[in-house]
């Protein structure tokens, strides 16, 4: 009884962590329930919990967290610290500043939270929150998309989109990637129980209907598009034909697609321009003329909270987040072609040493690639600690399951030789 507690309790806390992990709630200019602060207090319930943790646990005790935080603090080194030490330098902003303006980084200190109560439930409860959590945010983005919702925000920046919400992407995003993997491969990335592909099929084409209706993210679309190609591949035949045969009609007569409420305009100026904008590329311009006229110089990154930050020296609407790895390359100059490729090879050792099994994992890991220009991967680091959750539960269910096998008892030596263990009536 008092284990069904425990796990019931642990179940509910880790629902509430994956609403603040995935940003449900968390203020942004694509999420219109979003509450001020809401991301800053998850951040410094990371941070606490991360502390408590490393002083009340012995350092045998906690393997796995150790190669997690060790990845945790090279990134907030190499993507807080250096990047606020070299706007000092060049800017004189002070240090606390360039800090601030690279928290993101820090929400990499959600593995150790997450993994913390991650353990407590089954492999199929993980999952099971995930897809809830991902079902909540597709509900309260199609209510915002139909004016059920009011839009909390102070200035909606982006005109040519009207309806878009975004509640909750990566819970959207990882939900879709869960549930083309269940339909794909029939079974979990975790502990590889069996999964009925029809239902996830389903599901995942909910997911994917909001991202294209409501969501309206060409990034997004890219990410789940390179997914489902490296994750099916060869199975991709079957699906596309089928999926062909339903967009037929649609792609016969767009107006339907109008009908049904799809930003048709929106999409066709992203195929006639491309995926990037005027914005982005002004930004781009200006960090290469940048880099050229100091000569690759580190320049790190500024606060908009110190004397409005680029604006002064750029225009109001520079921002290097939105600019991925060409954001990189100008925090860090001509640093920035070591700490790169350092930076990717932390990443895959410290996937590998949770578990060397990087299925799932490096297929999502691969699609985020992809948008790599538009979009930072080391600059937000909530996606990776999800990831290296994922490969540290496929090593702690595989031990749970090991154990069981050891203590249960064995009958006649070729049941033990085939694994069998006796039914418990309890």
């Amino acid at each position: 009884m008092t284990h069904v507690r425990k796990n019931t309790v642990s179940y509910a806390l880790l629902v509430a962590i994956c609403i603040f992990q995935f940003g449900v709630f968390e203020q942004s200019n694509t999420n219109p329930i979003g509450i001020r602060y809401t991301g800053e207090l998850y951040l410094a319930i990371c941070l606490g919990f991360t502390t408590l943790f490393m002083l009340s646990t012995p350092g045998f005790r906690r393997n796995d967290y150790n190669i997690g935080l060790a990845f945790c603090f090279f990134s907030a080194f190499t993507f807080v610290l250096l990047p606020a030490l070299f706007a000092e330098l060049f800017y004189r902003q002070p240090l606390f500043f360039g800090l601030i303006e690279e928290r993101r980084v820090l929400y990499c200190f959600s593995f150790v939270l997450l993994l913390y109560f991650s353990k407590r439930v089954s492999a199929a409860q993980f999952e099971s929150i995930v897809l809830a959590v991902g079902l909540l945010s597709v509900i309260l983005s199609w209510m915002f998309y139909f004016k059920m919702l009011p839009d909390l925000r102070d200035e909606v920046l982006d005109l040519s989109r009207p309806g878009r919400a975004s509640p909750g992407a990566g819970a959207i995003i990882f939900s879709y990637c869960f549930c083309v993997y269940f339909a794909g491969k029939g079974r979990s990335p975790i502990n590889g129980a069996l999964k009925s592909k029809l239902l996830y099929a389903f599901l995942a084409f909910v997911f994917l209907a909001t991202i294209v209706f409501v969501m309206q993210t060409r990034q997004v679309i890219v990410v789940c598009a390179v997914f489902t190609l490296l994750v099916l591949k060869s199975q991709s035949i079957k699906p596309i034909v089928f999926g062909s045969l339903i967009l037929f009609p649609l792609m016969a007569n767009p107006h339907l697609l109008e009908a049904l409420g799809l930003n048709i305009d929106f999409y066709m100026n992203s195929v006639e321009e491309g995926p990037t904008d005027d914005v982005r590329g002004n930004t781009i311009t200006a960090i290469m003329n940048h880099l050229d006229e100091y000569n690759w110089v580190p320049s790190g990154s500024l606060s908009l909270m110190w004397n409005g930050g680029f604006r002064q020296y750029f225009s109001n609407y520079f921002f290097l987040s939105d600019v991925g790895v060409i954001g990189t390359i100008f925090r860090f100059g001509f640093l920035a072609f070591a700490i790169i490729p350092i930076a990717l090879f932390i990443h895959y050792k410290a996937a590998i040493k949770l578990n060397s099994n990087l299925d799932f994992t490096l297929a999502v890991f691969l699609a985020f690639l992809t948008i790599w220009p538009l979009q930072g991967i080391f600059e937000y680091q909530g996606t990776t600690a999800f990831l290296l959750v994922v490969q540290a539960l496929k090593t702690h269910h595989q031990r749970v399951v090991s154990s069981r096998l050891e203590e249960a008892p064995m009958i006649g030596s070729s049941r033990y030789r085939y694994g069998y263990v006796k039914p418990s009536l309890g």
